[in-house]
Order: structure tokens, then sequence, then C-alpha cells
């Protein structure tokens, strides 16, 4: 039997208005793979970054987890189903350090958490990652590859099964670009679906495993990167 996708979309289209953002798109993410998705500014892949994370609705079409169709409400419902996206902006807390922004989320949901106990888990996380970052830090002094690398640890914290990485190598360094597809790839080889989103052409022959190419909202292909 073929392997069933971590997530797929099915015949997903997506309407604003008389404005069609996404019309029948079809993905499957499989466990252990970066897949890469491409396309010019505006054919679609915000939109599709937001079903896939319950930000909005399919006005047609389904979303599957593991083979059976689901419903993903809001954010939290999808992190709840192990998906998460980071974005070329982090999104942390400055006035927090970095073992409180990992456990915000669960610190939201009102659990108890023991602070060593948090320490010693955000610390394993940052080093699954194969980071060296002071989780007693603030992160308001931390680089934007520090900040990506705590939103990793966060998904990490919480089983992410899906992570959605959307241009997140557009504001860093060569060399902080790097690192940030090494994790990528480290990831990917625990059994994670990496989405790596890029305009850099040649970071996608270098990371991918497959590609996706949407044009005006529509699937065009996916293949092997080779």
């Amino acid at each position: 039997m073929p392997p069933v996708p971590t997530l797929a979309l099915r015949a997903v289209s997506k309407s604003f208005g008389m404005t069609a953002a996404l019309a029948d798109m079809t993905l499957e993410l499989f466990p252990g793979e970066v897949h890469a998705i491409v396309g010019e500014n505006g054919a679609g892949k915000s939109t599709m970054i937001k079903i896939m994370t319950g930000i909005h609705q399919p006005s047609s079409g389904r979303v599957e987890i593991d083979g059976a169709p689901v419903v993903l409400s809001g954010s939290k419902a999808a992190r709840l189903r192990g998906v998460a996206a980071i974005y070329q902006e982090p999104m942390v807390f400055p006035d927090l350090d970095v073992t409180e922004n990992i456990f915000i989320s669960a610190t939201d949901a009102g659990l108890v958490l023991d602070r060593r106990s948090m320490r010693r888990r955000a610390e394993a996380l940052i080093d699954r990652i194969g980071m060296t970052l002071d989780v007693d830090r603030e992160a308001r002094g931390l680089t934007l590859a520090e900040q990506q690398a705590v939103e990793i640890a966060r998904a990490l914290s919480q089983d992410v099964r899906v992570l959605i990485m959307d241009e997140p190598t557009a504001s860093l360094s060569a060399h902080e670009a790097a690192e940030l597809r090494r994790i990528a790839r480290s990831l990917a080889a625990s059994g994670v679906a990496v989405v790596y989103i890029s305009h850099r052409l040649e970071e996608v022959f270098e990371i991918a495993d497959r590609v996706t190419v949407i044009r005006d909202g529509r699937h065009i292909s996916t293949r092997p990167v080779a």
C-alpha cells in the first residue's frame, strides 16, 4: 500500500468574494520529507498556509490528516493536530526569556508547569535542533535566526508533525540561512513533514526532496527535486 500523507489538501478551493485565491489545490505531505513550495507573489502560497494552519476554512474540498478528513477550526486546533508554522518575522515575546517563549502555549492554556522542569525541557529542545542558546536569556536580545530557533523549539514542544517554514531565510545572513536549512533537514530526518516555502531556487535544490509549483492559485506540478 502507498504511504499515507501526514497532511493532505484534496481539491481545496478558497474564494474571497469574487476573487479565487486557490482553485482545486491538491498537496500531499509525508513524514520525513522536506517539501518545497514555489510560486510568484500572489500565487496562493499564503492562503494555502492559512488553510493548513486553520486560519482560513476551504470554500470547497477538504483537509486530511493521516488520511481522514478534518476541520481545522483555528490555529489552536491545527497545533493540537501537530501542524505549526514559522514565518520570516518570528513571533516571540521580547520581555520573556527563551524558556517562557517555548512554553507560552502551555501557559496560555492554563497549565501549571514547574520552572525547573520547563528549563530542562527547553534545553533538551534547543539541543535537539543543534543550537547553542541560553534558555534564561530574554528574547529581546536574540538574533532573527535565534528567534526562529525558539519558534521551532516551541513547535517541537507541542509534538509538531508538520512544520511550515514560510520564507524563513529571507532576512538571514548566509551563515544563518545555512544553519536553518540544517535544522530543517534534521527535523525531517526525525520524521517531521517540513514544508519549505522560498523564492530562492538554490535553496530549494539544496534542501528539498520534492517541490510543488503553484501559479494563479492552481497546482501546476509536484516532482522530485532532481
